[in-house]
């Protein structure tokens, strides 16, 4: 038998693909190269070194015609004097890209990959729950924003019970604002219907779970219930329910749940009165069942290069006055600048994908209502007394709503970062909460968005330089890198060609080549806040 095991392990790639990942991350952690990282970033970083170093190894393999170049560029061995520079280029490179901050980081070592996931399902149709929906009621990768299915809701914990059935006289009546508990979702009651039962043929039913309880009968369906607003009685003898839609008073098919006792218990026996939706007889024993698929989404490394033109008498110039490699720095710029675009990429591409949208005005009493934003409510008109300053601390609630609503749709956590112009930066530096990470002695260098303090102590505030629109971009982001809503993949960090020179010019050129992949699983996991009135700052 141990044999056997031994030939079965050999083929677990994934077990393979750690241990190769860890003898990367033992081999390039020599180099220094991986100091002051994570262990998932040294992790992504050893791979992206060796798939560069690979590279290196190839460019200076065929990096053998001597071309001319007085300073020889062209001979053998000039790989190695570029590893001197393309090496620390990928650290530097992946340190730059903030967006490896609101996404999962996986390294590609081939250039197509597959990223997999779990989808749990429901395997048997039960009142609001069908068959083959998503058990969070999410549908990863497509935005989803129902919460109307699944746990979501009041009376949604009754898929996994044993539900009894008894056909009831139901009389119907108006629904008043305090049948739906003054929700103010639930102001037109008109199109409502109240359906009021006795509980006498209703055998020993739990009044405790009485919210899980189902009318079905006509024109009533158990979607049409609205559950949260099923009541019981003081004295226990009728139960009402509210149904949207036409409904009168009739018989109705109540499916319900009983009460544990010794001599009436109300789990999965085999008994005359037992009764199971959708099921072929009345006596059948249906458990309901859940379906697991082993889900995958393809991704595909996408390339981009740049290069760059410069005069050998300029390259003379720079060294000899200020000891300046000019390939070097036009390399570092170039590698900068590809990075940079990659970091907007991706964050367009969870902008996009978020699909929690919300809506401020910096203008003070300017409210929201839906269609759009309301002219300022002066005091007199019915207006908060406050200051400018004070206005800008109601933009905390809108936060918070898009945080909340995040933590609804992944059940995972709130919001944990967010992502701000410098406009907006204005308004969010401003307001109580909030804490710098500098102390304004610290002189740093950020080529793009920099992390620039906390709001609130929860919320990580990063300023982009580079957008100009009127957005808050939130998201979450855990500490597995399977806790987040998109990926990206590495695959090349930096390629680059030998320096060419135009042989009617002599002009250097050096071009610079990257490829990865990105890929959104879970749109839900990030949110929107677009700031109106931003004139008036």
């Amino acid at each position: 038998m141990n044999n056997i095991n031994e030939l079965v392990n050999g083929s677990n790639e994934y077990r393979e693909r750690l241990q190769e990942v860890t003898k990367f991350k033992s081999k390039w952690a020599k180099s220094g190269l991986l100091e002051g990282l994570k262990d998932n970033e040294k992790n992504q970083v050893a791979v992206l070194l060796e798939n560069q170093g690979k590279q290196l190894f190839k460019e200076a393999a065929g990096n053998t015609t001597n071309m001319g170049n007085p300073q020889s560029y062209y001979t053998s061995g000039y790989g190695d004097q570029w590893s001197g520079v393309a090496l620390p280029l990928v650290r530097r490179i992946f340190g730059n890209i903030m967006a490896k901050e609101f996404l999962s980081v996986q390294s590609m070592s081939m250039p197509v990959g597959l990223v997999f996931y779990l989808d749990f399902k429901y395997g048997t149709e039960k009142f609001s729950h069908k068959a083959g929906e998503s058990v969070y009621s999410m549908t990863p990768g497509k935005n989803a924003t129902d919460m109307t299915q699944g746990l979501y809701g009041a009376g949604q914990f009754g898929y996994s019970i044993n539900h009894f059935s008894a056909s009831v006289a139901a009389t119907a009546s108006a629904v008043t604002y305090a049948d739906v508990n003054y929700d103010s979702n639930f102001k037109a009651t008109g199109s409502f219907v109240k359906l009021t039962i006795p509980t006498a043929n209703l055998t020993a039913f739990d009044y405790t779970a009485a919210r899980a309880f189902v009318l079905a009968s006509g024109s009533v369906t158990p979607d049409s219930v609205f559950q949260q607003f099923t009541k019981v009685s003081a004295d226990r003898n009728n139960i009402s329910f509210i149904v949207n839609g036409p409904a009168t008073s009739a018989n109705y098919l109540v499916y319900y749940v009983k009460e544990t006792k010794d001599s009436q218990r109300g789990d999965f026996e085999d008994r005359a009165d037992f009764a199971v939706p959708n099921a072929n007889s009345a006596s059948q024993i249906v458990i309901p069942e859940f379906k697991v698929e082993m889900r995958s989404e393809p991704i595909s490394a996408k390339t981009r290069k740049l290069k760059a033109q410069w005069t050998w008498e300029m390259a003379q110039d720079m060294d000899k006055f200020q000891s300046i490699d000019a390939e070097q720095e036009l390399t570092s710029l170039m590698s900068e600048y590809v990075a940079m675009e990659i970091d907007l990429e991706l964050l367009d591409m969870l902008i996009d994908s978020a699909p929690t949208v919300e809506y401020w005005s910096a203008e003070n009493n300017s409210f929201w209502n839906g269609n759009g934003f309301s002219a300022p409510v002066s005091v007199g008109a019915g207006g908060y007394y406050n200051t400018q300053g004070e206005w800008f601390q109601t933009l905390g609630t809108k936060l918070q709503k898009v945080s909340n609503k995040i933590s609804q749709l992944t059940l995972r956590g709130g919001a944990n970062f967010m992502v701000i112009s410098p406009t907006v930066s204005t308004i969010i530096e401003s307001i109580p909460g909030y804490a710098g990470d500098t102390n304004g002695d610290e002189d740093t260098y950020n080529f793009g968005s920099q992390k620039i303090g906390m709001l609130n102590s929860r919320y990580k505030v990063y300023k982009m330089p580079y957008i100009t629109e009127n957005l808050i971009f939130m998201g979450f982001k855990g500490a597995s890198y399977l806790e987040s809503g998109a990926v990206y993949s590495p695959y090349i960090p930096l390629m680059s060609t030998p320096t060419v020179f135009d042989p009617v010019t002599f002009t250097p050129n050096k071009a610079i080549l990257t490829r990865y992949a990105k890929k959104v699983i879970r749109g839900e996991f990030y949110g929107k806040l677009y700031v109106s009135g931003l004139d008036t700052v």
